[in-house]
């Protein structure tokens, strides 16, 4: 994958690579430079002691006007080193130099050293004293020392002082700097980058779980975000906070539809129930009013036992849809909940299941027997249902907060995503093997009596919870 410039994935090992580069190769330069710097002080500091030394040899070979001893004196062992000394008169001309062929004996100092300012006069003692300058091109540098004698000047040692000779040595000293200075890069570098790429690590995390919010349900993100007390793990925080806060506004959203959707189907379903159970009830008064007043053979016989038969189912199904929970006022006991118990276990056990059942309900509790027991009933059973063949069903009831918690959860097949949408609604298509009636009458139940139901799936783990308030709210 190609990156932009753009990214700070890129951009901050970038950066921080730079900036050890220029870091480097700029204290290469200044050690350098500092060398030199302390190479030209010490060049000073030796031509000031041999200036000091021949100071008083050079006032006497002035005072004498013997040139060969003032130029063997200047000339020295070694040709005056790595300066060039001159020796001035009293009328500024030149007396005796190191380099005779380039300044010449008798030859004015003005017109040798046209850039050399003019010393001025200094009233001093015997010692002499010093002047400094730099010439226009900056190479060289000068050493001025006053000569006098019996309190008046004699004379001026200069010495032109050059950097050629340690120009060598600089590029030396500054070519190992930076050969040094790079083999130490070779290591930092991809240390650096290393360093970068993991400092903005988390910001990547963020960015990437940041473009998924929009195209992938919040209830289902699974992001890895950085934590911590720095500013991106504040941010990282910030970002789950918000992240868990639209996962439950998306529930909520879902929720309210489908209880919207539920709650219309229901109306439909009561409505059509009422409409069809009319008809119906006339159809079987009829076919009992034909018997009592009818001698009907058998073949007839057998035609109005199927008629009847048939209008007893439909009537059976229709009057599934009319689930009324307030019809029965008995306050539910604790062997109310006991015999759903005995009523499920032949099932359970002809399916091969481990029913676990745990009911910490002990005193009569404020809700109506008959729909609750319904309501265990119908889940217990599908439970039994989608468990079987070996799996397990465990159910759990306690009264806690002034409700009543019914707890069941089943091992067996997941429940899909798409029909969890779907699951509460009756003869729904996603479940064509099902009678189809007995969600949606829990459904209905736990909604007249106020409370609230919840599924959960866990890999092969299914789970339904019901909270039903000792004092039922107005019918949802």
């Amino acid at each position: 994958m190609t990156l932009p410039l753009s990214s700070y994935r890129l951009r901050l090992p970038l950066s921080l690579s730079i900036a050890a580069v220029i870091t480097a190769f700029s204290m290469a330069v200044a050690l350098g430079l500092q060398t030199l710097a302390n190479l030209r002080e010490d060049q000073g500091r030796n031509a000031m002691s041999l200036g000091y030394a021949m100071a008083g040899v050079q006032i006497q070979a002035l005072r004498n006007d013997d040139v060969w001893l003032a130029y063997s004196l200047l000339r020295g062992p070694d040709g005056g080193g790595d300066a060039v000394w001159i020796l001035v008169d009293q009328s500024g001309r030149i007396f005796a130099s190191n380099r005779p062929r380039r300044f010449r004996l008798d030859q004015p100092i003005e017109s040798a050293l046209p850039w050399l300012p003019k010393a001025q006069p200094q009233v001093i003692d015997e010692t002499p004293g010093r002047v400094s300058a730099v010439d226009r091109d900056d190479v060289r540098r000068v050493l001025r020392l006053p000569l006098y004698s019996d309190g008046s000047q004699v004379g001026e040692l200069i010495a032109l002082l050059s950097d050629a000779p340690y120009l060598p040595r600089f590029r030396e000293i500054l070519l190992g700097g930076v050969l040094v200075t790079g083999a130490i890069l070779l290591i930092l570098l991809p240390i650096g980058w290393l360093w970068g790429r993991r400092m903005v690590g988390p910001l990547v995390q963020l960015a990437d779980c940041m473009g998924r919010v929009g195209r992938e349900d919040p209830r289902r993100m699974q992001c890895t975000l950085p934590d911590g007390d720095s500013e991106i793990g504040r941010l990282g925080r910030q970002f789950a906070a918000m992240l868990s806060a639209l996962a439950q506004k998306e529930s909520l959203e879902q929720q309210m539809i489908q209880a919207e959707r539920l709650a219309a189907v229901g109306r439909v379903a009561a409505g059509v129930a009422h409409e069809v159970n009319n008809p119906l009830g006339g159809m079987l008064m009829a076919i009992d009013t034909y018997r009592r007043s009818h001698q009907v053979d058998a073949q007839t016989e057998r035609l109005l036992d199927l008629l009847e038969r048939a209008l007893r189912q439909i009537q059976g199904s229709v009057s599934a849809l009319l689930v009324e929970a307030r019809a029965d006022l008995r306050t539910l006991t604790r062997e109310d909940l006991e015999d759903v118990k005995t009523l499920i276990q032949p099932n359970s056990v002809k399916a091969r299941v481990s029913l676990s059942w745990e009911n910490a309900c002990d005193t009569a509790i404020d809700l109506p027997a008959s729909p609750v027991r319904q309501l265990l009933l119908n889940l217990v059973l599908n439970a039994v249902q989608a468990a079987q063949g070996g799996g397990r069903v465990e159910v759990r009831m306690r009264v806690q907060e002034n409700r009543l918690i019914l707890w069941i959860e089943n091992s067996g097949r997941a429940i899909p995503p798409e029909q969890l949408q779907h699951l509460f609604e009756p003869y729904p298509a996603s479940r064509p093997h099902t009678q189809g009636l007995g969600l949606w009458v829990c459904y209905q139940i736990v909604s007249q009596l106020g409370g609230t139901i919840r599924v959960e799936t866990e890999g092969e783990i299914t789970r339904f919870r019901v909270a039903l308030p000792m004092a039922p709210e107005s019918p949802a």
